[in-house]
């Protein structure tokens, strides 16, 4: 990428890779999309959280947001580790950190 008058311009290598790549980016991108997934993978940035901690901050019923992780966890986003009785979660995709780590500069700082 290039930048001209504050624009980037996308050389078209990286267009033609994008292509090769577009329905895998838009599907991390639409698993993230949701607001409560994107809460969850913006908690797990600084390591792993336990459950009971990643639900305080939603305003959904237990069994909504384990709908929510449950889709995390299908789309390998997030892994889970049990310990006793307690189930803590952290991010398992590289490629989710990046772009968590993006979205909170543009958009937190």
């Amino acid at each position: 990428m290039q930048c001209e008058g504050g624009m980037m311009e996308i050389t078209s290598v990286n267009v033609e890779q994008m292509k090769t790549n577009a329905i895998e980016v838009s599907e991390l991108l639409k698993t993230m999309a949701h607001p409560e997934r994107l809460m969850v993978l913006c908690q797990l940035i600084n390591g792993e959280v336990g459950v009971g901690e990643l639900q305080q901050s939603s305003m959904l019923s237990q069994s909504a947001f384990s709908q929510h992780l449950t889709v995390l966890r299908k789309q390998n986003m997030i892994k889970a580790r049990k310990e006793s009785q307690q189930v803590f979660y952290s991010l398992s995709d590289p490629r989710v950190v990046q772009l968590i780590q993006s979205l909170q500069t543009v958009f937190c700082n």
